[in-house]
């Protein structure tokens, strides 16, 4: 009888670990994979936004659908500055507040008592100006290429200096202070009478690693955003183009760079792909 009971218990125990081995179980975990190192270049692109415009041809088309009783859209472009929100030149440092006090009493017949006060305030202020205009901070063949890829969507780049001269200019009626003018009350009043929008192309502050440029544009009529993103300024499908170059030392690889104006059609295509949608 012993050797019986003996004998069962490891047979009740293969019967129980066979109907367990015939159970599904989750799959065990494994490890994620080592990740391959990137460059530079590679972790720069990974960071890109992946979203291309449409072809040329559709973004002109769509633009101009885009603004069909508008004629052409009068564009305002800051190059490499931001638009200001400071709304005048004048700005004050410090104030400062004078307070005299007296009484007068006087005794008799008329028998009165008198108590004045006066407050002299004085501030100072400083007045800033516009920053100049630097041709040579953008390359003409940027600006060239922008400026010919808004007119065959039917858009006008206007210039802010000759904006500002004629406001200024029909200003001579006395109602605009000749002898000091305000620089920024007059560039908002040329911004509003010769422009429909404002287009902020400004380098990005890590540009010498990314290459991006960040565009912002704004509606001069109700102040709305109506686009803001990143680009390199390269067409779609575009690769980077290089060259070899004999030296002492043999072939020499060295990159072609993409020529300003392609850059400049090409954000200028890309801001009309975003203006229309």
């Amino acid at each position: 009888m012993k050797t019986f009971v003996a004998l069962a218990l490891p047979l009740a125990w293969l019967a129980s670990s066979h109907a367990l081995a015939q159970q599904d179980h989750p799959a065990t975990e494994m490890m994620a994979p080592a990740q391959v190192p990137m460059s530079e270049e590679a972790y720069a692109e990974s960071l890109r936004d992946p979203s291309q415009r449409p072809p040329e041809q559709d973004v002109i088309r769509r633009f101009r659908q885009a603004f069909p009783d508008q004629g052409k859209p009068r564009i305002a472009v800051f190059w490499n500055r931001e638009f200001p929100t400071r709304v005048s030149d004048w700005y004050s440092h410090h104030r400062g507040s004078l307070n005299a006090k007296g009484q007068l009493s006087v005794t008799g017949k008329d028998a009165r008592e008198e108590k004045g006060r006066a407050t002299l305030t004085m501030e100072q202020e400083s007045r800033g100006g516009l920053r100049p205009s630097d041709r040579n901070a953008i390359a003409l063949g940027l600006q060239g290429g922008l400026i010919s890829a808004f007119k065959q969507g039917g858009a006008t780049v206007i210039d802010q200096a000759m904006a500002q001269r004629i406001t200024d200019n029909a200003l001579e009626d006395g109602t605009f202070e000749r002898a000091s003018p305000d620089q920024l009350r007059l560039q908002m009043r040329a911004l509003s009478q010769h422009a429909d929008f404002v287009l902020e192309l400004v380098v990005g502050s890590e540009f010498d690693r990314d290459g991006l440029y960040q565009v912002r544009v704004l509606s001069v009529k109700d102040a709305s955003v109506v686009a803001v993103f990143n680009t390199d300024g390269k067409p779609p499908g575009s690769e980077d183009q290089h060259a070899w170059v004999v030296t002492d030392g043999g072939f020499e690889k060295r990159d072609r760079p993409q020529p300003m104006s392609t850059t400049g059609k090409e954000i200028a295509l890309h801001t009309m792909a975003q203006m229309s949608q």
